[in-house]
């Protein structure tokens, strides 16, 4: 596990996983997975930043930091088994942003019972266009839950 502050940004060669319900994928007729909706990375009314995991706060190989970024989470949350996780680089999500006209800042943000806890900060309510840029171009790999040992 990194030593690192509360509130410090994440570097942009890290990366940040994102827990995706089965309502917020991409699907096909037959119900298999393509990809993310523009919704799951939607603010809720409530929210003020949208709630990431820092993948390399976990030792070990991109496997095992995968897998614990997603036992963390079940540890808390109850998580389908159809849902998913999107990863996504933490520079490409700011520069996709950028051209957006928006700045983002991806934040170390620990919380209970989620030690490697993130945020990104400042995302806009309501622009669906970078919502859809970011499902297509910054979370560019998906993880199926029930892919990952309990």
């Amino acid at each position: 596990m990194k030593k690192i502050s509360s509130r410090a940004y994440l570097p942009d060669q890290d990366h940040v996983i994102r827990h995706v319900p089965w309502k917020r994928l991409q699907k096909d007729e037959d119900g298999n997975i393509l990809g993310f909706l523009p919704q799951a990375f939607a603010l809720r009314p409530t929210e003020e930043s949208i709630s990431v995991s820092w993948l390399e706060y976990f030792e070990g190989n991109r496997e095992a930091k995968i897998k614990k970024s997603v036992q963390e989470l079940r540890a808390v949350r109850k998580t389908s088994k159809k849902s998913a996780f999107g990863i996504g680089n933490v520079g490409t999500i700011k520069e996709i942003c950028k051209k957006s006209g928006k700045v983002v800042k991806i934040v170390y943000a620990p919380s209970k019972g989620i030690s490697s806890h993130s945020e990104i900060r400042h995302i806009p309510k309501d622009d669906l266009l970078l919502l859809q840029d970011l499902a297509t171009h910054a979370f560019l790999e998906l993880v199926h839950n029930d892919d990952i040992e309990e």
